[in-house]
């Protein structure tokens, strides 16, 4: 069992690694230990310590249970989480895929480290936008922020709109074999954000 659950570990270490698009000795030289030992890691030849599990997982942003192969979910959220049993669990559940999908479609086709960035930055900073709409609302305590929040909006507006434009420098990849691939939730998504903006802001 215990070799099982190092081989999980091994794949999904290199996993990580490789969706982020770095190299071994860059991501040994962040995590504090050698190429080498790493290399060990990756490969299933050493058992590392619950030191460095929890270092990576603070690092690749992922659980220790998603790491060590106990999860299939990177972030902790439970199954069922979504299936709350009222009208807003397959609207929640579609933003969900769809977020997943749109974040793998967006890494598979950005060509290199940097261009993995920029999509991480898009991400993060949406995020955090919406984070400072709800301190405004009062759902999140103010201190979190050390920017002050009503500044932070316009801020993290022109941020996005800065990473829109270095997305439009990728090179097209709009021929990249996904013509098969499954976009009902992208496509769930995009339908209902479109008919939010013609009920809510188109006049007629």
């Amino acid at each position: 069992m215990v070799k099982e659950k190092l081989s999980k570990f091994s794949q999904v270490l290199s996993q990580l690694r490789k969706e982020r698009g770095i190299s071994q000795k860059k991501a040994a030289t962040d995590l504090g230990i050698s190429q080498a030992l790493l290399s060990h890691y990756e490969k299933g030849i050493r058992e590392c310590g619950l030191d460095f599990v929890l270092k990576c997982s603070e690092y690749y942003n992922v659980t220790t249970d998603y790491l060590l192969g106990a999860s299939d979910n990177r972030n902790g959220a439970a199954s069922g989480y979504f299936n709350d049993g009222d009208g807003a669990t397959e609207s929640l559940g579609t933003l969900a895929q769809a977020t997943k999908q749109l974040l793998d479609t967006a890494i598979l086709v950005s060509s290199g480290s940097n261009a993995r960035q920029f999509v991480y930055d898009y991400y993060m900073l949406s995020l955090y936008r919406g984070a400072l709409t709800l301190a405004k609302t009062g759902a999140l305590p103010k201190e979190l922020f050390k920017i002050d929040y009503t500044v932070a909006r316009e801020l993290a507006s022109a941020a996005i709109a800065v990473e829109d434009a270095k997305f439009a420098l990728i090179e097209d990849r709009s021929r990249t074999g996904m013509d098969g691939t499954d976009y009902s939730a992208v496509e769930g998504l995009i339908e209902q954000a479109e008919n939010y903006i013609l009920e809510n802001y188109i006049i007629d």
